[in-house]
């Protein structure tokens, strides 16, 4: 039997391509520098030797920087008559930045991390006209 294989799949096992991964943004090296530095982890680290706890903590770090991004980012759009072209960039809604906010928030929650949410409520008692 011959050892060599053609389905050959290297595969990116460090924390900076786990982070990647983990959502459809383009991601800043800066940006996992930051959330590395800020969890005690240095870049290259396996993430199979990490724990889960760990790595999903990182990964509501980086829910939380694709939630303060811009709605649209690097967007470049050209067009000549019906002609149109457009390169790069992305867009989120503010539904899309509500969702990444409470995942990331659900799975600080279950690290007992602190979350950012407001405790405060209004409610609606209504309007009276007063004549005079």
């Amino acid at each position: 039997m011959n050892d060599n294989s053609q389905n050959t799949v290297v595969l990116d096992t460090t924390i900076e391509g786990y982070l990647r991964g983990c959502v459809g943004f383009d991601v800043d090296d800066s940006a996992i520098s930051t959330i590395l530095i800020d969890r005690g982890l240095l870049p290259g680290t396996d993430v199979t030797e990490l724990d889960k706890r760990t790595k999903e903590l990182c990964k509501a770090d980086l829910y939380m920087w694709c939630a303060s991004t811009p709605s649209v980012k690097g967007s470049i759009e050209d067009s000549h008559g019906v002609w149109k072209h457009k390169e790069g960039g992305t867009q989120s809604s503010a539904f899309d930045k509500r969702n990444l906010r409470a995942m990331a928030n659900d799975i600080y929650k279950r690290y007992g991390e602190n979350t950012t949410g407001s405790t405060i409520r209004m409610t609606a008692r209504g309007m009276r006209i007063w004549r005079k």
